[in-house]
């Protein structure tokens, strides 16, 4: 069985989101883990649209961050600034040097539910590590 040490989730406040965000922590505990939480601000934000979301992911990060040290999970939390697709599919894996990433099948996009979410694609195609796709129902 795969011992997983460093897990991605990034989370963008959609339910497909938070669902795999709730099977990271329990995947996290399960392997004594650790579980690096991350929400991507598009650059492409104006400054009011970019303060409002900055406001949101605080909620949301308070509301996961609760949730996880209910079930004994520590969170690492960050909020960066760029392109999804290739921040959670490289750089930050790169970075935290993840082994897993766990995601929800569509996110807050604008594109059909019924098909995966194109940050979500991305990744499945480009990522170094193991993806697992969390679907909503």
């Amino acid at each position: 069985m795969v011992q997983y040490k460093n897990i991605l989730i990034p989370v963008d406040g959609s339910e497909a989101s938070i669902k795999a965000f709730k099977q990271a922590v329990h995947i996290t505990e399960r392997n004594n883990a650790a579980l690096y939480l991350v929400a991507i601000l598009d650059k492409k934000d104006n400054a009011e649209e970019a303060e409002q979301l900055q406001h949101d992911k605080d909620s949301l990060f308070d509301e996961l961050d609760r949730y996880a040290r209910a079930n004994g999970v520590a969170v690492h939390k960050e909020m960066r600034s760029g392109n999804a697709k290739e921040m959670i599919a490289k750089t930050l894996v790169e970075e935290w040097n993840c082994d897993l990433i766990v995601m929800g099948a569509t996110g807050k996009g604008t594109i059909a539910k019924l098909v995966v979410g194109s940050v979500t694609n991305h990744v499945i195609k480009h990522a170094p590590c193991d993806v697992l796709i969390v679907r909503k129902n």
